[in-house]
């Protein structure tokens, strides 16, 4: 898997941070108040890296996930109380997490798994968003985040707010990458702690989020198990070697096929790119995006750039190589060809079955009674699903 731990020096990031939240809330010259008007000078700055776009999840659920940066400007510490997020600009509320959430919702910029309450001097904390709306509800034109923060002094008690406007493009709809029965989606979207929602990374002195919406498919069995036997050896586990398919008719924009696997639960070495995404292909789906798949099996591509490929072709197996410990196939969607440079984008499967999900404080395979046909949504973290056979 991708490791999403990378350690980034936020010296001078306050500046920069400023002016991006400038360019991400820009307002235009009808909204500027007269400079005689009272405005804040609360220390609290929030920007938005990337609109969050609508997608619709295996919970038949709207989803609009996305960031905010806060980076504090002031002296002191703040302690952020309050999390909110309205439908355009004074409407009605859409998500609220209280003080007691805060953590599981905020972290320290360089660290994901560190959640924090509080917002040091100089530094900048990731805000990690999942506003879930009524499948028939509308998406909202633009969403209004505030946080509400206290600070020792003269700062004291003060709100920052920030909009954006929502992406109005529909996801993209998919083929399966896979086909047969009880693929598990781990470390995937949406209100989830993982090293791919929340996989920030500088990547050539930018930052950027390439995993917000990728999935790890690895292959369970009826009951549950990811491999036969003691799960020592790669050809135990149920994933390793499937075919993996075209999920669109597309160009092959890259290969990459120079390792090897290794034995599954090893130490993951230390992230390098392009070796950290394993042997991968990826396909240019044509209008800006792009698919990666990750991991795939030594010596399994059948494909090279510039092929053209049909949807349901296979494209090569699943492997266990690059940062990863066991066999599995990681896929995404993106916004470029390089995957370490793209932003995640979302994305749903034409039809799958939703089976069940994986309980991971009992680390059980929980049944569905019978298999839900899902047509046009995109599995969240820990569901199964049935994929139909290539046809």
């Amino acid at each position: 898997m991708i490791d999403g731990h990378v350690r980034h020096r936020i010296g001078g990031f306050a500046l920069w941070l400023a002016g991006l939240a400038l360019a991400c809330g820009a307002v235009g010259a009808a909204e500027v108040p007269p400079s005689s008007a009272p405005l804040s000078l609360y220390p609290l700055v929030l920007a938005i890296p990337l609109p969050p776009q609508a997608v619709v999840g295996s919970d038949q659920r709207r989803h609009l996930t996305y960031e905010v940066l806060a980076t504090n400007l002031g002296a002191v510490p703040l302690k952020v109380q309050s999390i909110e997020v309205r439908a355009d600009a004074g409407g009605a509320t859409l998500l609220r997490h209280g003080e007691s959430a805060i953590k599981a919702h905020m972290s320290a910029l360089a660290d994901w798994q560190r959640g924090v309450d509080e917002i040091a001097p100089s530094a900048t904390a990731t805000i990690w968003l999942d506003v879930v709306l009524d499948a028939g509800a509308s998406v909202p034109v633009e969403l209004e985040t505030t946080i509400a923060a206290v600070g020792a002094g003269p700062q004291g008690s003060g709100r920052s707010s920030v909009r954006v406007a929502s992406d109005p493009r529909a996801p993209r709809v998919l083929r399966p990458p896979l086909q047969g029965a009880y693929w598990a989606a781990f470390e995937a979207c949406c209100d989830a702690a993982n090293h791919h929602r929340r996989g920030q990374r500088a990547v050539d002195g930018r930052l950027r989020l390439p995993e917000r919406y990728a999935i790890d498919f690895v292959q369970l069995d009826a009951q549950g198990e990811l491999h036969r036997g003691d799960g020592t050896r790669n050809e135990d586990y149920h994933s390793f070697g499937q075919p993996v398919l075209a999920v669109a008719d597309a160009v092959v924009a890259d290969v990459y096929t120079v390792q090897q696997d290794r034995p599954p639960r090893q130490p993951l070495p230390p992230p390098t790119l392009p070796e950290a995404g394993g042997n991968h292909v990826i396909l240019d789906l044509g209008g800006g995006v792009w698919a990666m798949y990750g991991h795939l099996k030594a010596g399994s591509v059948r494909v090279r750039a510039g092929d053209k490929v049909r949807a349901g072709q296979v494209l090569g197996a699943v492997g266990n190589n690059g940062n990863s410990d066991l066999p599995h196939l990681h896929f995404q969607l993106m916004d470029t060809r390089n995957f370490a440079l793209a932003q995640g984008m979302p994305f749903v499967f034409a039809n799958y079955d939703l089976v069940g999900r994986v309980d991971v404080d009992s680390e059980r395979f929980v049944a569905e009674p019978k298999p839900l046909a899902r047509q046009r949504e995109m599995p969240l973290t820990l569901s199964v699903l049935n994929f139909a056979p290539s046809r």
